[in-house]
């Protein structure tokens, strides 16, 4: 026989029947097994460096618009670590030019870009040592550049508008993380580098040679991820793109706190704070679910010649497949209000 259950009402003292217990015992086994069942989502992982136009994520951050446990920025000192963690599945999504978005897709990996995060009009430079004024004057100098990254474009045509053949120049490899370092030190006469760098060394006495003024539109940084991120980690994609709008208002409405945010994380003063974020350029919600409609119909004409100067400089081998190369579907889940356009699968 079932040994009974016994119960303690304010007035009296009465026996369950066995069924109820076993009821209970059920229920709560189910509880403890729910409670025990597979893990949340890991973190989302996001690459990011130093460079001026990704503040607007440090900005997300420390004012808590990224969910901690949702989402993680792995900072590295430069897009060539960006890459290679992305490329050895250490992160989900990396803050990249456009350009490195063209080296993974070549080397076989399934990204999408997802969010059109700057233009560089300016922010990225070519800096000589005191003495050198000219592009023509860089020929059979040394020029510190960073291996297979938006710098080496970037080199390759400032050379072009110098007239200097790349053979002209002795390229010496230095990752960003050392730009100011072998620049003080000696070690390069010229530097391919980028914001905040670019404005450290100005202040230290560096010539400016050329700046991405000279070539708009053709260094644009993107927010990439595996195909496979759009699913798995789709929630936490939003949250990612919806921080960094909010980022890009915050820095608009009160740029003194967002400056200061970006000093912390830069070391810039304000004042220069700002005079790196003038040499880029933010496009808005609107844009980018402009831009990225359609499998970014928009961006496969200047795409398409941002590949073949690469291929023309040897920066890139091969061709490179657009049509799936821009995924509109979280930017618009994000931002897009009302928006039907279509989606890279």
């Amino acid at each position: 026989m079932a040994t009974a259950i016994i119960r303690r009402d304010r007035h009296r003292t009465v026996a369950d029947p066995w069924w109820r217990h076993a009821v209970r015992t059920l229920a709560l086994m189910v509880l403890f097994l729910s409670g025990c069942g597979a893990p949340d989502k890991p973190p989302l992982r996001v690459a990011t460096i130093e460079w001026i136009g990704y503040q607007p994520l440090n900005i997300a951050l420390d004012r808590g618009e990224l969910p901690r446990d949702d989402i993680r920025l792995s900072h590295f000192t430069s897009n060539t670590e960006s890459l290679r963690a992305f490329r050895n599945g250490n992160v989900d999504v990396a803050a990249l030019t456009l350009d490195e978005a063209l080296l993974l897709r070549a080397d076989g990996h399934d990204i999408r870009v997802i969010l059109l995060m700057d233009y560089s009009h300016g922010a990225d430079t070519i800096l000589a040592r005191p003495g050198i004024a000219t592009l023509a004057e860089l020929e059979g100098r040394r020029i510190g550049v960073e291996n297979s990254a938006a710098t080496a474009y970037l080199l390759a045509r400032g050379l072009e508008h110098g007239d200097l053949e790349a053979d002209a120049v002795e390229v010496v490899r230095v990752d960003a993380g050392r730009h100011a370092e072998a620049f003080r030190r000696g070690e390069v006469d010229a530097l391919a580098t980028f914001e905040p760098i670019r404005s450290r060394l100005l202040q230290e006495g560096a010539v400016e040679l050329f700046d991405s003024t000279r070539i708009p539109g053709e260094i644009v940084d993107v927010l990439v991820a595996h195909r496979s991120a759009l699913q798995s980690q789709r929630r936490h994609l939003s949250d990612l793109v919806n921080a960094w709008f909010r980022a890009l208002k915050h820095l608009e409405q009160d740029p003194v706190d967002a400056r200061a945010i970006i000093g912390r994380h830069t070391e810039l003063p304000p004042e220069h704070s700002q005079q790196a974020l003038d040499g880029v350029q933010f496009p808005s919600r609107a844009d980018n679910c402009r831009a990225l409609a359609n499998h970014g119909q928009m961006l496969h004409d200047t795409t398409g010649r941002l590949a073949e100067l690469m291929r023309e400089n040897d920066l890139l081998a091969g061709g490179v497949e657009l049509d799936t190369l821009f995924d509109n579907q979280i930017v618009k889940s994000a931002a897009c209000p009302g928006k039907s356009a279509g989606h890279a699968g």
